[in-house]
């Protein structure tokens, strides 16, 4: 009996410092506005209780896609660097700073839209 709940003691001690080694890397989806400019990216964080707070962020982009998409949206719309375009991204903030995996979704500002995009069909 002395040697099963030894072995089961030594089990659990090796399994919890095996999970405490392992390092969680969690990605989170982040929506605010960026400005290319500044390098500045604003989120809105969402709290239920307290009031709402207002992080600023700097952008690190490794998926290499931020570059891109400026290029086709001011190739298309005329959109410059000081213009504030509505980001979706998906990664993780260190320090202050917001290193983005994945470029989600992307919004240019309504003004940079031409006209006959808001036309209803006729």
């Amino acid at each position: 009996m002395k040697k099963m709940v030894l072995f089961l003691l030594i089990m659990t001690m090796a399994f919890v410092s095996y999970s405490a080694k392992k390092t969680k890397i969690t990605n989170k989806v982040y929506t605010g506005e960026y400005v290319k400019s500044t390098n500045t990216f604003t989120y809105k964080k969402d709290n239920l209780v307290f009031k709402d707070k207002t992080l600023y962020y700097q952008l690190n982009d490794n998926s290499g896609t931020l570059d891109l998409v400026y290029n086709s949206i001011g190739q298309n719309y005329g959109v410059t660097d000081e213009d504030i375009i509505t980001l979706t991204v998906s990664g993780r903030v260190s320090n202050g700073i917001l290193t983005v995996d994945r470029i989600i979704n992307y919004r240019i500002p309504e003004y940079k839209l031409p006209v006959n995009t808001f036309e209803l069909g006729n």
